[in-house]
């Protein structure tokens, strides 16, 4: 199978494989979607914490998500994810 690269993402498995954290792109592309794959199989788990927060956001007025909202939840992910791959 081929795909396409970002170059942003190219450049990553570039980088990755150049500090040894694999043996080529292909390992690391594998890992990558092998937790992915393990993340969706794998049920949420309801802890007392995501409870208490869930009946709090509950009772607090909803508001509809702007531009700003998406963008904050995209640079937050994408800071996640980057701090999980180093």
């Amino acid at each position: 199978m081929t795909i396409a690269l970002a170059k942003d993402v190219e450049d990553f498995l570039q980088e990755q494989v150049r500090a040894g954290v694999c043996a080529d792109a292909s390992e690391l592309a594998n890992d990558v979607l092998r937790s992915v794959i393990e993340q969706q199989r794998r049920p949420l788990e309801v802890t007392p914490e995501l409870e208490a927060w869930l009946l709090e956001a509950a009772d607090k007025p909803a508001t509809p998500l702007t531009r700003a909202d998406f963008d904050g939840i995209r640079g937050r992910v994408r800071a996640r994810t980057q701090a999980s791959t180093t």
